[in-house]
């Protein structure tokens, strides 16, 4: 019994049905384990689909089956509709999946020991089809600048030579999500014109396009050594299903593919996967739902991993379902391991992609599952987070040293005889952990009517992102089970809001102290 079409809150159970993103991972690494990762939807695909299915199972007969100028009009009126691109019905070449269409044109249109550039991060089977069939492998890796994904032009002209025949691409980007603007596209054909490169265009997620961005088929840009790869795929989600299909122009590439194909007698389809690919692409009305949907999942995921991971680092997605998360400043060796054994949660392992301290979330699933991934990925990041107090003498305390000197003497030009004021030995000191480094730190003084805060210090890279809150909750936790009574402490005037949030109330004028400006400020009750 099929629910609302359109109800992606629903809750699929897709385990023990032989799914390659639930079954394989939970008997690999136990049933408590969220997948999030391989790109497919925990979304059911749309009901056209679903009942087109049907009525081709309920004929009975299931013999060799041929693409019909139907199946070709379909993706035709899709390219039309969605892209605003013309295509003709004798460019679409045909395929069992996009990875294995990419592993047929490097072997129809290059050589054994042929240079292929692909765009690092980026999907891992650009890596192997690449390798595998004995070509050579060029990164070209994208480059961050000013918080955006970028291709790198000057090092994609660096990198030619007379042995490069094919640049690989990903539009829109996986893992980082872009997509690729008119403009940087134009720009990428002219130096593959330039230079006799082929351009292969993966464009499955083609749909997947959240406004105000818009997305640029290669085909628009120009025809001449251009091969588009796509698939109804990952659009509808009948990956299994394995069909795809490409559309290449240059008829001297076409004809070598054709030639390559009719080589392996890939010349017929599977029956159903003809069916989907008609019924999905009559489908305009769910996917605009779907990418609502997603768009939604989206901004959730991505404000809840600003704020509450903040070490980690990311760029909100233009289009596809993935989220690529920068985890290089957690300093740990393995990312994606951690969060496996600390949250029981499956992301994408970065080293795939071509950098192996970040990890990609996939959020094409309910928002209820969605929460519980969210929420335990947030435990496990908090998890790695300790605070520890100490008395003098004690080798930890070096590090305190260390981190009020950068602060203070360092960062704020105060006098190092001024900071070091000799009474350390007589404080309780305190010391934050975050995975495997230190941030910050405190001590405390019993001056006998009341506690006296100080040396309050965070290193700058880490501030924003709730350790001091952090320690002065644990400094106030210490003192309520020790001995309560009133807390006191000067607050710089740049921090005094930080302090009023916690609760703290000012009880003097401001005044001068190592040259900043002070208040003095109390809290009485916790």
């Amino acid at each position: 019994m099929f629910g609302d079409p359109y109800n992606f809150d629903e809750y699929v159970e897709r385990r023990n049905t032989d799914s390659f993103k639930w079954d394989m991972v939970i008997y690999n690494y136990g049933d408590d384990v969220i997948p999030a990762w391989v790109a497919d939807m925990d979304f059911k695909s749309p009901q056209t689909v679903v009942d087109q299915l049907k009525r081709r199972i309920e004929h009975g007969i299931f013999g060799y089956t041929f693409r019909s100028t139907d199946y070709y009009n379909a993706i035709i009126q899709w390219y039309k509709k969605r892209y605003d691109a013309k295509i003709n019905k004798e460019w679409i070449v045909n395929g069992p999946g996009v990875v294995p269409m990419l592993s047929f044109l490097i072997n129809s249109l290059t050589q054994p020991g042929d240079k292929i550039i692909i765009q690092p991060p980026v999907y891992p089977p650009f890596f192997r089809v690449v390798l595998n069939n004995g070509r050579q492998l060029v990164e070209n890796r994208l480059v961050k600048r000013d918080g955006r994904w970028q291709m790198d032009y000057d090092d994609l002209e660096k990198l030619i030579d007379n042995r490069t025949k094919m640049i690989i691409i990903s539009n829109p980007h996986n893992p980082v999500g872009r997509v690729w603007s008119e403009e940087e596209l134009r720009k990428l054909y002219d130096i593959a014109l330039k230079h006799g490169l082929i351009i292969i265009s993966d464009e499955i997620h083609a749909d997947i396009i959240y406004k105000p961005n818009q997305f640029t088929t290669m085909l628009k840009i120009g025809t001449e050594n251009v091969v588009i790869l796509n698939s109804p795929g990952k659009t509808f989600n009948i990956a299994g299903l394995t069909n795809s299909y490409g559309v290449i122009p240059d008829k001297r590439l076409r004809v070598a593919y054709k030639n390559y194909l009719e080589s392996l007698e890939l010349l017929t389809g599977n029956v159903l996967s003809l069916e989907a690919l008609k019924a999905a692409y009559k489908s305009e009305d769910w996917v605009d739902q779907l990418v609502e949907y997603l768009k939604s999942n989206r901004d959730f995921a991505y404000g809840f991993i600003t704020k509450n991971l903040p070490l980690t680092k990311l760029t909100l997605p233009e289009g596809t379902y993935l989220m690529w998360i920068d985890c290089s400043k957690l300093k740990i060796e393995n990312p994606q391991r951690y969060f496996l054994e600390h949250a029981r949660v499956y992301l994408n392992d970065g080293q795939e992609f071509g950098d192996p301290q970040a990890v990609r979330l996939n959020f094409a699933c309910p928002r209820t599952l969605l929460e519980e991934i969210l929420r335990r990925l947030k435990g496990a990041y908090e998890k790695a987070l300790t605070i520890e107090h100490f008395n003098l003498p004690d080798e930890r305390y070096e590090i305190c040293r260390k981190i009020r000197y950068y602060v203070f003497v360092k960062g704020q030009s105060i006098d190092e005889k001024l900071e070091q004021d000799g009474k350390d030995n007589e404080a309780v000191h305190f010391l934050c952990k975050h995975f495997s480094e230190y941030v910050a730190t405190a001590r405390i003084r019993d001056i006998g009517t009341h506690w006296k805060v100080e040396r309050v210090a965070v290193l700058e890279e880490y501030r924003g992102m709730g350790y001091g809150k952090k320690i002065m909750e644990t400094i106030e936790e210490y003192i309520k089970t020790t001995n309560p009574k009133p807390i006191v402490l000067n607050a710089q005037l740049e921090v005094r809001d930080f302090y009023e949030k916690l609760g703290y109330e000012a009880i003097s004028d401001i005044f001068i102290e190592a040259g900043i400006q002070h208040v003095k400020m109390e809290k009485r009750t916790f």
